[in-house]
């Protein structure tokens, strides 16, 4: 074999490793580039589901919020219309004019005494409550 024939020889060969060796590594960046892919994929997927957990969760959040918020403004209205209704029936002309007087009963015998007001009203309060509350069914 002559050196020319050789020198192509080693040449064509050097051509073909060369060409096996491009194919090679198309098919690994392939293989990474599908794997890089699916793997961002995944992760997109898991980020959008992490996210929708977190948005239903702040969205509850809020909801039961609100309704707290409601139900507090509610009793807050529900404690002045009573105070409200107490007030102006003890301011009343009736009972400005009369005191209530109540019978104590001790050892020695009976004794009359007067009403506190703010006691009285602190008593009557949670049976107003009752009884509004069981008026309205609530």
């Amino acid at each position: 074999m002559s050196l020319e024939k050789i020198l192509q020889r080693i040449v064509d060969d050097a051509q073909v490793e060369a060409e096996r060796i491009i194919q090679e590594n198309k098919m690994k960046a392939e293989e990474i580039k599908e794997k890089s892919r699916q793997e961002a994929s995944e992760l997109a997927y898991s980020l959008l589901e992490m996210s929708e957990r977190k948005a239903n969760l702040e969205a509850s959040r809020l909801i039961t919020q609100a309704r707290m918020e409601g139900k507090l403004n509610l009793l807050s209205s529900k404690k002045k219309l009573i105070e409200e209704v107490l007030e102006r029936a003890f301011q009343s002309e009736g009972l400005r004019e009369k005191r209530m007087k109540k019978e104590v009963v001790l050892k020695e015998g009976k004794r009359e005494e007067f009403f506190d007001e703010e006691k009285l009203k602190d008593e009557l309060r949670p049976l107003l409550e009752g009884y509004i509350a069981k008026v309205l069914k609530i």
